[in-house]
């Protein structure tokens, strides 16, 4: 449903929705902790390092362990040498600019009460705020998801050549902040390329393929960056072959999950620390991650795979296991090896779900209705889908879901307002 642009401050959606900024700026004043913790020293050291210069240290001290896009953002604040709280400030800001932005995506094709229910449930997307006073790339790349999601609504909608291009760099600048996206990219643009020799989808699909194609090009100085220092090509980063390891774990009490290279269960969940499991973690991995700990950066990387790949090999129906304990994670966070429950997992396990059988309803109805489903819709659900999927070869956590949780709600919202209107009253009774 087209609207047309009128400036007026009350009626503005910066205006409208400016409380929630409000609110997310209390929450990261309220509860960012005094001292950096996690990986927060790594993004502000990146970004340190990006003012001077270089962004890894030179072999054999190779640190790739993330890509530069958040580091890049963070770039201000570390040049000016504000303190640790303007860097989460900024997280307050990509939190409320990507609830008005799936507003304004939402409103070009729905009604606009709809569009605003959807924007608030994301408002209140209770997952993202532990991330909000934490300098973490989630609350970042949830803002990323959804301007990609914006700019390529206003393709459609405007059929602008400039919105295309915005499309495919946002895509980009996604995978420089969460390098996984780097391989999303690549896989879509080949499945685009092969779609397109279908003569009824050929156009939308040849789009696509123009989007990825960009959203490649923008990764290119980086990757030139990590083949100059690596001598690998297409090489994003040096923390896929622990993550990689940990998920091809052939041990039965062990489902896929990360573990600290010291070998103690004392994360996720974080309460859960006991003897019983370190000492199960020493005996099951000590040997090999004494050994590959020995070594650094790249080639480190190089011996965990390889470590993987026997892994793999050794037992792959434990793999097989293991990749559905990932998606199962992603989705209802459990579960976890040697852990106790949680009440945490209560409220994930209900949300996990919602949007589980909310999918698989949008899903039915998408297939039955294949023909008209928008362009907007096919092409995010792609990247959401392709992601989602290759996220469970990967050590996956409910924060992976998170960050791509608007694409599915910017698909049932889509979905909710080409159905015909329905009743919850029944029928009156003849008389």
């Amino acid at each position: 449903m087209p609207y047309h642009m009128r400036f007026n401050v009350k009626q503005s959606p910066y205006f409208l929705l400016s409380p929630f900024l409000v609110y997310y700026v209390y929450r990261v004043l309220k509860f960012k902790y005094p001292v950096l913790y996690g990986d927060e020293p790594r993004y502000v050291g990146f970004a340190s390092n990006l003012i001077h210069g270089f962004y890894s240290p030179p072999a054999p001290d190779i640190n790739l362990w993330s890509g530069p896009g958040y580091p890049i953002v963070l770039m201000p604040c570390a040049a000016l040498h504000l303190p640790v709280i303007w860097y989460t400030l900024l997280n307050a800001l990509f939190f409320y600019l990507s609830v008005v932005f799936l507003y304004q995506a939402l409103r070009y094709l729905v009604k606009e009460k709809l569009a605003m229910l959807f924007a608030i449930i994301w408002a209140f997307y209770i997952n993202l705020y532990q991330f909000l006073p934490a300098i973490y790339t989630e609350v970042f790349t949830s803002f990323l998801i959804v301007s990609i999601v914006y700019s390529v609504t206003l393709y459609f909608v405007k059929h602008k050549t400039i919105y295309l291009v915005l499309s495919g760099f946002l895509i980009g600048f996604l995978a420089l902040t969460k390098i996984i996206f780097g391989y999303v990219i690549l896989l879509c643009f080949i499945i685009c390329l092969l779609l397109s020799i279908i003569k009824a989808i050929r156009t939308s699909c040849i789009k696509a393929v123009y989007i990825f194609a960009i959203a490649l090009l923008t990764t290119v100085p980086y990757l030139s960056y990590t083949q100059h220092l690596t001598g690998k090509v297409f090489y994003w980063g040096n923390s896929g072959g622990m993550s990689l390891y940990w998920m091809s774990s052939p041990y039965d009490l062990e489902y896929g999950d990360w573990k600290a290279p010291y070998l103690s269960n004392s994360i996720l969940p974080m309460p859960f620390k006991s003897t019983e499991g370190d000492s199960l973690l020493q005996a099951n991995h000590a040997k090999e991650i004494s050994f590959i700990m020995a070594h650094q950066g790249v080639e480190q990387d190089e011996l965990f795979k390889k470590a993987a790949i026997r892994n793999i090999k050794s037992a792959p129906k434990k793999f097989v296991k293991n990749y559905f304990y990932n998606i199962s994670r992603m989705l209802f966070d459990f579960p976890y090896s040697y852990t106790y429950q949680v009440t945490q997992t209560i409220s994930n396990i209900i949300t996990g779900s919602l949007l589980l059988w909310a999918s698989v309803i949008c899903l039915v109805i998408s297939v039955i209705n294949r023909k008209q489903i928008i362009y907007p819709v096919k092409l995010t659900m792609l990247l959401f889908t392709v992601y989602f999927l290759l996220s469970g070869f990967a050590s996956a956590y409910v924060r992976q879901l998170d960050v791509v949780v608007p694409i599915l709600f910017f698909w049932i919202a889509c979905t909710i307002d080409k159905m015909p209107k329905m009743s919850l009253k029944f029928k009156e009774a003849a008389v």
